[in-house]
């Protein structure tokens, strides 16, 4: 991000987790006591709070490089957002989109400064994302498993 505001946007960066003490808790702290204009360290948030910040910005970014599924992700596209992903794990299918992913620092900084500049480009990928979301509702996961036991259930019958 602060390559990003660099290149003149003015860009802040929210984020919510814990900060557990390693190197990388103690690099986080250090980043956003330097960037402290911008960066804020949320911490731990459920529930409203945590959706408060989410639909209250148009974008996200994971810095994950192989989360396993993604949920942040998931939920920031569900919110609006359009999320950046590094090129690893299931947030790559969330997003399912080559302008979102990306392989390098410096390959985010130039796929969200080409984002940030085109408000055309913007709305096609919040598009995208509120397609490729509907995998992700409530409404098909219990779809989902409705068609797992009606099948298991056909298979059990004709078994016997």
């Amino acid at each position: 991000m602060e390559k990003v505001r660099q290149k003149g946007h003015d860009v802040h960066l929210h984020v919510i987790g814990g900060i557990v003490d390693n190197r990388y808790g103690q690099n986080l702290e250090e980043l956003s006591q330097k960037h402290r204009e911008w960066v804020f360290l949320e911490g731990w948030l459920g529930g409203q709070k945590k959706n408060e910040i989410i639909v209250n910005h148009r974008f996200g970014i994971n810095g994950c490089k192989n989360e396993s599924f993604g949920i942040a992700v998931a939920e920031m596209v569900k919110a609006g957002c359009i999320v950046f992903v590094p090129n690893g794990g299931g947030q790559v299918e969330i997003v399912d989109h080559p302008k979102l992913i990306y392989e390098n620092i410096e390959d985010g900084v130039q796929k969200i400064e080409i984002v940030l500049k085109n408000e055309r480009l913007q709305n096609n990928l919040r598009e995208h994302l509120s397609l490729v979301s509907q995998k992700f509702s409530v409404e098909n996961f219990q779809k989902s498993i409705r068609e797992i036991v009606s099948n298991f259930l056909k298979e059990k019958t004709c078994l016997k």
